[in-house]
């Protein structure tokens, strides 16, 4: 698994950032140059802050990374 985001496949930018989603619970990484987002992926609450938001950021990139084949 790569903690390092893909492009967006829509406009091809590189600023890729993971943000709060519907709620706290739930991230989503997105495309700072055309909005473009992942789905969201819930984060963990019941463990540290720290670590539940590292695990919660890979997971957003991953879901980010998913390209359809």
């Amino acid at each position: 698994m790569s903690t390092e985001p893909k492009p967006c496949p829509f406009c091809g930018g590189n600023h890729i950032t993971v943000q709060e989603g519907s709620t706290f619970r739930w991230v989503h990484a997105t495309c700072g140059n055309c909005g473009a987002q992942s789905g969201e992926v819930r984060r963990n609450t019941m463990v540290k802050p720290e670590a539940s938001w590292l695990d919660a950021r890979a997971d957003a990139i991953e879901e980010w990374n998913k390209r359809a084949p």
